[in-house]
């Protein structure tokens, strides 16, 4: 009798003091540091809006997202734009400040499972913490991401259409 075994292709993408991981279908790109247009009152975290694909997409600090200080941009520096869940962002991707080059692993639930230390404060746009082999990343809650970006961007929300 075989036994089916799930993979999921994901990203681990570092930031100060740890990795995030992402499946590799949630993230569009993987591009070079560009300096961000800075938005005015924002919150800290919220680092300013970057070009990409001819469309201007808020770039964040998860770092700052939870409460750490935000890094400065260093020569790994890279940027990770990621779709939203909900898609009510318009458009519905945003970017994250990695430091560092994100890569590739496959993930399944012999080499995962969940951590008992969450060193996160409640709010935090954080969903877990897990242990994978000698790594352990944390796995960011997207759905949070995006509604701390529609507060703090209440003209970014997605148009409701009218039926």
């Amino acid at each position: 009798m075989s036994q089916f075994l799930e993979e999921v292709y994901s990203l681990l993408i570092p930031f100060a003091g740890g990795k995030l991981m992402l499946p590799r279908l949630s993230v569009a790109e993987v591009m070079g540091y560009v300096r961000p247009r800075p938005v005015r009152g924002g919150p800290a975290w919220l680092l300013g809006f970057i070009n990409w694909q001819g469309q201007e997409i808020p770039l964040v600090s998860f770092e700052g997202m939870c409460g750490r200080k935000i890094p400065e941009r260093a020569n790994r520096t890279r940027i990770a734009v990621t779709f939203t869940i909900n898609e009510q962002l318009e458009p519905p991707v945003f970017a994250i400040m990695t430091q560092g080059y994100p890569y590739l692993v496959r993930v399944n639930p012999v080499v995962l499972s969940v951590e008992t230390d969450q060193d996160f404060p409640a709010d935090a746009p954080v969903l877990n913490r897990v242990r994978m082999a000698n790594e352990r990343p944390v796995i960011p809650d997207l759905e949070a991401i995006e509604e701390k970006l529609l507060e703090a961007l209440p003209q970014r929300r997605k148009a409701e259409s009218e039926s």
